[in-house]
């Protein structure tokens, strides 16, 4: 059973709740480390990977920073851990993986929705932030950042990172951070999109958006750069280079129109489904 928690307040109160609710998760991720790793990280002998990121994180991202070293000190975690995690883009997920995302508005007879491999170690989160927008989201317990969710404006986000550094980027930090910007900002996909190009991140991930419209896009990330797709069709099929992809986007055609639960039997995997006509989250 997928562990519910609740988070609610500004963002160091934010942090706390989730680092108290997965305290247990989070010491026994950590001390799977071998003694050596774990000196190094209570001792800040991070590499300049994570360095860099723990710097822009500060820079960039304040508040997620914030909520990093709250939910560090509630689960008894040094925060250099957490930030190697994310620097190291731990939990992305490689083709041979078979990870599939996908986006699709105009098969559904919901409006937008969006659906996204579901990991292993996911918990879903309700955030009541003490600013913006309340949202509920599929992460992980290390994760501020949600690997999808929808906001009470009914803008839907999903996100798919992919593993390695991205030769030339001039930010350690991955743009996969921007998902919990875009739930917490936005109500609408135009707003999300500007902020996702403008805003500093690096690495390489697929950001797919939905909003009340019933309109969707995504935003590939690739080091510096950023592409907006805006599919004429109303399907965005991202399996991060598998071997399916063609047949995944051909089944998806040939099979209109689909729900949520329809999804997760179509592609024989479990996925989280998470749609804006409704506000629906579906596991």
């Amino acid at each position: 059973m997928i562990q519910l928690i609740e988070c609610e307040g500004a963002p160091r109160d934010l942090g706390f709740d989730q680092g108290t609710q997965c305290r247990v998760a989070l010491n026994a991720a950590y001390r799977s480390r071998s003694r050596w790793q774990r000196a190094r990280l209570r001792l800040l002998a991070e590499s300049e990977a994570c360095r860099r990121a723990r710097l822009e994180i500060r820079r960039f991202y304040p508040q997620q920073a914030e909520t990093m070293e709250a939910m560090a000190r509630a689960a008894r975690v040094p925060v250099s851990w957490l930030i190697a995690n994310l620097a190291g883009n731990r939990g992305a997920t490689s083709p041979a993986d078979a990870l599939i995302l996908a986006a699709a508005s105009a098969i559904t007879d919901r409006g937008g929705l969006l659906a996204r491999a579901l990991p292993g170690d996911a918990i879903v989160r309700r955030s009541r932030p003490e600013s913006g927008f309340r949202s509920v989201e599929l992460t992980q317990p290390w994760r501020v950042a949600p690997l999808a969710g929808v906001n009470e404006a009914g803008l839907a986000v999903a996100c798919v990172a992919s593993p390695g550094a991205v030769a030339g980027s001039r930010h350690a930090v991955p743009a996969a951070l921007l998902a919990h910007d875009c739930l917490r900002r936005f109500d609408s996909l135009d707003g999300a999109i500007d902020w996702l190009l403008v805003r500093p991140g690096g690495g390489k991930s697929m950001l797919v958006l939905a909003d009340l419209s019933g309109e969707i896009a995504g935003v590939s990330v690739d080091g510096d750069e950023r592409k907006v797709f805006r599919p004429a069709d109303g399907l965005i099929v991202h399996t991060g280079g598998h071997a399916r992809q063609a047949e995944i986007e051909k089944g998806l055609r040939e099979a209109s129109p689909l729900l949520g639960s329809d999804l997760g039997r179509f592609f024989g995997m479990p996925l989280v489904v998470v749609g804006d006509g409704d506000r629906w989250f579906e596991i």
